[in-house]
């Protein structure tokens, strides 16, 4: 049977190239893919400086890898995206284990008026729940509420079924909701 064809310009044919080591069509991917993956990575990491760095990362691994990428499996998208995940996931495990050895924190003190440093508050406050939230409830509520993904397309990089998408979000909104309103008592 023969492979359907692929147009132009779309992000398959381009990663065929890329597969192929060009770097014209890598440029292109990146440029078309770097504002969601830097948001997506944002969302879940909440650092800008690493955002930066593990989207640039992002990127070299989709070239290192691109032989890995099998076409009419996974839709480039998807793929790219479980790549930023992973490296996320990494990172964060990386963090925790500063963490453990390291119990300093630094904080930062900026000069504001009541009414900034209250909405700073609150929401450095929601952040903070949102960060707390598991990893599988937090990127499965960045992919559908924050980007608009389907459920379809976020149980595929969860490596789940779209009910447990749904229910990850479910359990992600109730924690952050119950995390919130505690906060405020």
């Amino acid at each position: 049977m023969d492979q359907p064809t692929l147009k132009a310009d779309s992000d398959e044919y381009l990663m065929q190239r890329v597969q192929q080591r060009d770097e014209a069509a890598f440029s292109i991917l990146v440029q078309r893919h770097t504002r969601s993956i830097h948001a997506f990575i944002f969302r879940l990491c909440g650092n800008r400086i690493d955002a930066e760095d593990l989207s640039q990362e992002t990127f070299l691994r989709l070239w290192q890898r691109a032989a890995n990428w099998t076409p009419n499996t996974v839709r480039f998208t998807t793929w790219l995206h479980q790549i930023a995940r992973n490296l996320c996931i990494d990172q964060f495990r990386r963090e925790q284990s500063r963490k453990r050895t390291s119990n300093q924190e630094n904080i930062a003190t900026e000069d504001s008026t009541i009414d900034s440093f209250e909405a700073d508050t609150q929401r450095q406050a929601t952040f903070d729940a949102f960060r707390k939230l598991p990893e599988r409830q937090r990127t499965a509520v960045v992919l559908c509420q924050m980007h608009g993904w389907t459920q379809q397309d976020a149980a595929k990089v969860l490596d789940t079924t779209v009910d447990g998408v749904q229910a990850l979000i479910s359990r992600g909104r109730r924690t952050l909701r119950d995390v919130l309103v505690k906060n405020d008592e």
